[in-house]
């Protein structure tokens, strides 16, 4: 099973569709030519920031822009529908066609969060390699120690918000074509930024449970757990439904 994700992963990244996603995630390398060009070009909210700060805000900036999201879906589409339709999934004779499918499945994930990790890095090396010397800049790691709990949870409920868009893209992916799979996933996209809005439908989505939960002495901790919880129970159903 490892090696038939490990060969689903390879093949995938050889993909243009996949190259690209790795390109965005040098976006942040643009940056810095841009802020070394043009000192008024990155403009935040607020005095100063540090490094970890920054990052938080770049991978804010990604989640909105949804480009990546929205490669990840065409990616699996790319694998499921179009090999499914083309009968290409069928040339495995002696692998069960559910290992199969669960080793693309798992594949599409790890390309995500490659590309994740990636931005990550670059947004820490832009920082410390050309932002830093911005007038807004701190030149630490942290300009906020005391507010890093909640970039984190910021950050992390980003990323469990991400894998629940990617699911659903992947449920449109097994069973309609490319452009109903990027709709589908965009219209799901602005409905999760719209329910939270109203405080009975907070607890759909993995966002918000902060603003919900917060009844115990580490809020963070016990609203972020109920959050992986509920996600995990979301996607398993619809898992075992797919």
């Amino acid at each position: 099973m490892n090696n038939l994700i490990r060969y689903e992963v390879k093949k995938t990244l050889k993909r243009m569709d996949a190259k690209i996603l790795m390109l965005l995630g040098l976006w942040p390398a643009l940056l810095s030519v841009l802020v070394i060009l043009k000192d008024d070009v990155f403009k935040i909210e607020g005095s100063t920031i540090g490094a970890f700060e920054h990052a938080n805000y770049l991978i804010i900036i990604q989640n909105d822009i949804f480009l990546p999201l929205l490669l990840t879906v065409l990616i699996a589409s790319i694998s499921f529908y179009q090999e499914i339709k083309q009968k290409t999934i069928y040339f495995y004779k002696d692998i069960p066609r559910k290992n199969i499918l669960k080793a693309k499945y798992i594949s599409i994930y790890s390309i995500y969060f490659v590309f994740l990790i990636l931005y990550i890095i670059m947004s820490y090396l832009f920082y410390f390699l050309a932002f830093r010397y911005h007038r807004m800049a701190t030149g630490t790691f942290i300009a906020y120690p005391e507010e890093i709990l909640d970039m984190i949870y910021t950050s992390a409920e980003i990323v469990l918000g991400a894998t629940l868009y990617i699911h659903v893209g992947i449920c449109f992916a097994m069973r309609t074509t490319t452009g109903i799979a990027i709709f589908g996933t965009t219209l799901f996209y602005m409905f999760a930024k719209i329910i939270p809005n109203f405080k009975i439908f907070k607890l759909i989505f993995p966002i918000g449970y902060k603003e919900v939960l917060d009844v115990t002495s580490h809020p963070y901790l016990f609203s972020f757990t109920v959050s992986i919880f509920s996600h995990i129970i979301r996607c398993k159903f619809k898992y075992l439904c797919n």
